[in-house]
């Protein structure tokens, strides 16, 4: 989308939630998956349970059938996840570390906005933390990253033209603090400001009309072992991403947790509970810089991701394998491929997407 379509705005589509989601949702606080990996609030692994879950039926490309599976992570489970996604931009900066809730997201992209600084959207469906933060402001690119989800996207506002965009192209209910009552959000006042502010996922569920979970967002194998990068990539234990200062990431494979655990610039990325970020699968999406936003400042970063396409690297299990992205219109999803053309199959599990400028170095390991 381009600039001609700025000059219309939209009005954030809020409204009351129906009852019953709203007392499931403040009821429950997270819904149960049934890998044991993934924890509710408290840091425990949740109960698990049996559910049936036909895997003989995979679609044609190969990808596992999605029925009774959640649809942001590819894992079984045990209870239908029937509320909307909700996005929560979070701060990423030195100081907004611990950051609070983001072990429960589904997905996270990281984001760069300016030089040597990232910013996270995280998009949270099936667990929904008492609180995540520290919460930021809105960028251009989280448009075509998030609509695809067709959820609630959470932040502190931004610049007035920024605001009109979102409003104006991508398919969300725009949420921001200045949009809904008093208390909805948590201002927490150990913490500094501007790093101070945490959404409240389930009383922003309240707010919206919406009542749709998501479509997926990517396609996965039945298990790590069908995954593409088991099936066809090579061996790889670390994957460093060249943000710039302590922005730059670092993820390494963990063989005894079979995950990949993610570090920035000067030590271990720690969570307000003491976790370190973890992820089953993670993605370094190559992305041109678009520069149809006169608007912005020479300072702002802003992804092309809209009718473009891409490389892409996908982590999983010790393994890495190259691939291709396409995105058409803002609302669309995106298409994830293997360089041979398949579709590209990601283990069940939690997915981190590292966001890359050309010019960005990446380092990959097989050590």
């Amino acid at each position: 989308m381009r600039m001609s379509k700025f000059f219309a705005s939209t009005r954030a589509r809020v409204g009351l939630a129906a009852v019953a989601i709203a007392a499931v949702l403040l009821g429950v606080g997270w819904y149960v998956v049934r890998d044991g990996s993934s924890t509710g609030p408290s840091g425990a692994p949740p109960t698990t349970a049996s559910a049936p879950v036909d895997d003989s039926s995979p679609a044609g490309d190969g990808a596992v059938n999605m029925d009774g599976r959640a649809p942001l992570t590819g894992l079984p489970v045990t209870k239908a996840l029937n509320h909307p996604a909700v996005t929560v931009k979070v701060s990423n900066t030195p100081d907004a570390h611990p950051q609070r809730g983001l072990g429960s997201a589904d997905i996270v992209f990281v984001e760069p906005i300016t030089g040597a600084t990232t910013r996270l959207a995280a998009i949270f469906h099936s667990q929904l933390p008492p609180q995540v933060g520290p919460v930021r402001s809105l960028r251009p690119m989280d448009a075509p990253l998030i609509s695809p989800t067709k959820g609630v996207i959470a932040n502190t506002m931004a610049d007035h033209w920024v605001q009109q965009y979102i409003d104006r192209v991508a398919g969300l209910a725009n949420l921001g603090t200045l949009r809904v009552p008093s208390g909805t959000y948590f201002i927490d006042r150990t913490r500094r400001a501007p790093n101070h502010v945490f959404a409240q996922p389930a009383r922003l569920l309240e707010l919206t009309d919406r009542v749709a979970p998501p479509p997926p967002y990517f396609s996965y194998a039945g298990d790590v072992a069908h995954s593409s990068p088991l099936s066809s990539g090579r061996t790889a234990t670390s994957v460093t991403v060249g943000y710039g200062g302590s922005a730059t990431a670092t993820w390494r494979y963990d063989g005894a947790s079979g995950r990949w655990l993610r570090a920035e610039k000067w030590a271990a990325h720690r969570l307000e509970d003491g976790n370190q970020v973890s992820a089953q699968n993670v993605i370094v999406l190559h992305a041109q810089r678009d520069l149809s936003f006169p608007q912005a400042k020479s300072s702002m970063t802003i992804l092309d991701l809209t009718d473009a396409s891409g490389s892409l690297q996908l982590f999983t299990g010790g393994k890495v394998v190259d691939g291709h992205w396409t995105k058409a219109g803002v609302d669309r999803p995106f298409t994830f491929t293997t360089t041979t053309g398949k579709a590209l199959l990601l283990a069940p599990g939690t997915t981190w997407v590292e966001c890359a400028l050309p010019g960005m170095p990446i380092q990959t390991a097989a050590s």
